[in-house]
């Protein structure tokens, strides 16, 4: 009997180790904030932390800014949908990030596409490697870190399932961007490439981490190929909105 009500006991309460990424954080009361993240473990979930004005919580909250790479216990009660965060603290720490107006800007506009594009509440062990992996990329970065945000959006692409088939275009084709395909005649949407348009765009899709260096693109192209894929992202991704952080990267370029 008492084996039986101790085993039941910790299914109803259990303490488990995450490792996740801040999405963002959201008040939850004066003392507590939900806390959105992708995490190793369970894909995306929210979480608990103290949000409160004294010099320690203040302390804290700083962990939480957009895009940190944390490691956290977190108490999950049966049939409770937010679990409170304890011992948390960095498990990779940025070093140029959080002091690099351009860097700062791209990460926040990114966890913004990152909020919203990352639904599934199951883990995915490549995905998250994906993200580890490319922001401790850019964090190294001292340079040719320009349009880093648009290599990133193209790549997530393949991580979501809805990388277009860019491979069968022909001279005359225009790249759909609602059915993320080809078609030989002219489509009766607004959303789609013309010939002369999607060429260097699919080499924007086509281009890795590596050969970034190699886009080189002004302002004007630059915002051309962002307002595509923000627009890409929209057509497929449900719920997918207009980003409040887009004017701020507009703006920063410009």
């Amino acid at each position: 009997m008492a084996v039986a009500l101790q085993a039941m006991r910790a299914k109803i309460f259990m303490i488990e180790k995450f490792d996740g990424i801040v999405l963002r954080t959201l008040k939850y009361n004066d003392s507590l904030m939900i806390v959105d993240m992708y995490t190793r473990q369970c894909g995306r979930a929210s979480f608990l932390a103290s949000s409160s004005r004294s010099k320690r919580n203040r302390s804290k909250s700083v962990l939480f800014q957009p895009l940190a790479m944390l490691s956290f216990t977190a108490s999950c009660k049966q049939g409770k949908r937010l679990s409170r965060i304890s011992d948390v603290q960095p498990y990779s720490m940025y070093s140029t990030i959080p002091f690099n107006v351009i860097k700062s800007s791209i990460a926040l506009f990114l966890s913004e596409v990152l909020a919203f594009a990352l639904r599934e509440e199951e883990g995915d062990e490549s995905l998250f490697n994906f993200l580890d992996r490319s922001l401790t990329l850019f964090d190294n970065l001292e340079h040719g870190y320009s349009d880093f945000h648009l290599v990133f959006m193209s790549q997530l692409l393949r991580y979501l399932g809805i990388y277009p088939n860019i491979e069968s275009g022909m001279p005359n084709s225009y790249l759909d961007l609602a059915q993320g395909c080809f078609v030989s005649e002219h489509p009766l949407h607004p959303n789609f490439l013309m010939p002369q348009e999607w060429q260097p765009f699919v080499g924007l899709l086509r281009t890795g981490y590596e050969s970034m260096h190699t886009l080189s693109l002004n302002r004007e192209l630059r915002g051309e190929y962002l307002a595509i894929l923000t627009e890409y992202y929209r057509l497929h991704v449900p719920d997918f909105p207009q980003l409040k952080s887009l004017e701020i990267l507009k703006e920063l370029f410009d």
